[in-house]
C-alpha cells in the first residue's frame, strides 16, 4: 500500500501539508570545528594574515622556471585573494551571530550601521553588501567560486582578471595578473583594484567592531587601533 492510499483511506484527499520549515534541523555551534576559532577578533586577525600573504606574494614571477617557493607560483595572488574575500564574507557571519542575541550589542550594531536588518543571516549579508561594496565584491567572488553556476548572478557586477606578459631584454618572460572590479552596482563607488579592496576592509572591520564593541579584542587582537 503507498503512503497516498494510506492517507487517503484515512478520509483525507491528499498527503497533509507541512507547517513552513518544517523537518529543517536546528542550526548548532560549530566552534568545536573550526581549528581553534572562536572568537570574531580571531577570524579578523586571520583577515590580516591573508591580506598581509597577499602583499608578499610577487607582483611578477619567471617563466619556465621552478618556482623559488610557494609565493612564486602562477595565480598566487588570485588564490590569496581568493581566501581573503571568504574571511570577509565569514566575518559577515560570525559578526551576526555574535550579536544577535545580545540587546545591547544589536543596537550599537545598529547605530554603526543605520537601517541594518538582523531578521536571519541572509537578510543581514545583504544589509552589509549594501553598506559596503567591498563586501559585495567578496560575495561574488565566493559565491562564483563555490558555485559552478549561479541562477540569478548580480547582472550589474562585472571583474576583470588578465595577465601580464612581458619579454625581458635578456630573452627571459615575466608573467603577472591583474585583478579588477570594473563595475559593482550603481556609480563608481566599489570600483578599483582587488588587492586594494581587500586591503581597505581590514581598517574597516577593525572600526566597526571597535564600535560595536565586540569582546576579546585585547585577547585576540592587541596593539592594532584605528586613528
Amino acid at each position: 500500500m503507498t503512503h497516498d492510499q494510506e492517507s487517503n483511506q484515512g478520509g483525507s484527499s491528499g498527503p497533509k501539508a507541512q507547517p513552513k520549515g518544517a523537518g529543517r534541523k536546528t542550526p548548532r555551534d560549530a566552534s568545536d570545528r573550526t581549528l581553534g576559532l572562536t572568537n570574531i577578533w580571531q577570524v579578523l586577525r586571520k583577515l590580516c594574515w591573508e591580506v598581509e600573504l597577499l602583499k608578499a606574494i610577487p607582483a611578477h614571477i619567471q617563466s619556465g622556471t621552478r618556482p623559488v617557493d610557494v609565493l612564486h607560483v602562477q595565480d598566487a595572488k588570485l588564490y590569496a585573494a581568493v581566501n581573503a574575500a571568504s574571511t570577509n564574507i565569514a566575518l559577515v557571519d560570525w559578526l551576526y551571530h555574535s550579536i544577535r542575541n545580545d540587546s545591547a550589542l544589536i543596537e550599537r550594531s545598529r547605530e554603526v550601521f543605520p537601517g541594518l536588518r538582523t531578521d536571519t543571516d541572509k537578510d543581514f549579508l545583504r544589509s552589509i553588501r549594501g553598506i559596503n561594496k567591498s563586501i559585495n565584491m567578496c560575495h561574488q567572488i565566493c559565491n562564483a567560486n563555490k558555485h559552478f553556476h549561479l541562477i540569478e548572478p548580480q547582472s550589474d557586477f562585472k571583474i576583470l582578471v588578465g595577465d601580464l606578459v612581458m619579454e625581458q631584454p635578456d630573452g627571459t618572460t615575466k608573467l603577472g595578473v591583474v585583478t579588477h572590479v570594473v563595475q559593482n552596482g550603481e556609480g563608481i563607488e566599489g570600483r578599483g583594484a582587488v588587492d586594494t579592496m581587500l586591503a581597505d576592509l581590514v581598517p574597516w572591520w577593525v572600526d566597526v567592531l571597535d564600535r560595536i564593541q565586540l569582546p576579546g579584542r585585547d585577547l585576540f587582537f592587541p596593539g592594532r587601533r584605528n586613528g
